[in-house]
């Protein structure tokens, strides 16, 4: 719902800080996926962000205020959600082509609508209805191009981003009662011991995620490896940071539409560093949803009229 301090501004701020540091994470785990499992790239995600939010709030003592306010039963919910579509798509990003990956993101505002209306019986405004148009015509266009029954993983994909685009509306939820570093803390906190129960009892070979890099790599494998552990680390306390603060300005359609925009960057980044051309097929189709993201995320009436609170 729509709330006085909306700022599209401060929003599309955060939201560029959000997907820069996505492209980050996204890079960063086709690094490490020859080495290390789904399950260990994700521990090391959440164990790295839980110790930075850690030191954030041992440092501000006020960021012990926002434990006060806290109900574990959303917190638990969100938490397992986030961490069984982080699962879902670290393995779509070390296993498919990221530009397939990055074409089935863009359907997050479609199952944000309709989350959005199951909630609250709440249509959207007329501009947002034409983006979500324009993306539901480019997503079918972009589906079938790809035979589902010889790519599975492509449910996989689709699953990450129904359950993400979950914890996205239940963040925002959160947000509006609760300083940041307290839902990034208690999540990590949440999720670090059952990524470790995982670690233990599931095959290193589960789905297809066995290593497959050089045991002992060359220093220059080495540094790069390093480096890419810690953008995963940096970029992954500073996805939920800005992610939630952007909650605070701006809709959930807003939210999960902006979500959308990593995929263009995502794609051009495999380009250039990964040399993975996008499949011609779908270049079309993705211009066409690109453009129904972009007219569902521009401000809507209520949002525009919001004024901060005097």
């Amino acid at each position: 719902v729509d709330r006085p301090g909306r700022r599209f501004s401060v929003f599309a701020a955060w939201m560029i800080a959000y997907l820069a540091s996505y492209v980050m994470i996204a890079l960063s785990i086709r690094s490490l996926a020859a080495y290390f499992t789904v399950i260990e790239i994700a521990t090391l995600r959440s164990l790295g962000s839980l110790m930075i939010a850690g030191a954030v709030v041992w440092a501000d003592g006020a960021a012990y205020a926002g434990f006060a306010r806290v109900g574990l039963r959303d917190d638990i919910a969100r938490s397992l959600l986030h961490m069984a579509g982080s699962l879902a798509l670290i393995w779509s990003v070390a296993n498919l082509p990221l530009s397939l990956v990055s074409t089935i993101e863009f359907s997050g505002p479609l199952f944000a609508a309709a989350l959005v209306f199951i909630a609250t019986r709440r249509s959207p405004e007329t501009i947002p209805t034409i983006g979500l148009g324009l993306l539901a015509t480019g997503i079918a266009m972009l589906l079938a191009k790809h035979n589902i029954g010889q790519s599975p993983g492509v449910l996989v994909a689709i699953g990450a981003v129904a359950i993400l685009t979950t914890t996205n509306l239940l963040l925002t939820r959160l947000a509006a009662h609760r300083p940041t570093i307290a839902i990034i803390l208690l999540m990590h906190m949440i999720q670090l011991p059952v990524y470790l129960l995982l670690g233990a009892v599931v095959p290193a070979d589960w789905a297809g995620t066995l290593r497959q890099g050089d045991p002992d790599p060359p220093i220059g494998e080495l540094v790069l490896l390093v480096c890419a552990a810690l953008a995963l680390i940096i970029g992954g306390f500073v996805t939920q940071m800005a992610l939630a603060n952007a909650s605070r300005h701006g809709t959930p359609l807003q939210l999960c539409a902006a979500d959308a925009m990593r995929v263009p960057l995502i794609t051009l980044a495999a380009y250039l560093l990964l040399n993975e051309l996008p499949r011609g097929e779908i270049v079309m189709p993705g211009l066409w949803v690109l453009c129904g993201v972009i007219v569902a995320s521009l401000p809507t009436r209520r949002s525009v009229a919001a004024k901060p609170a005097t």
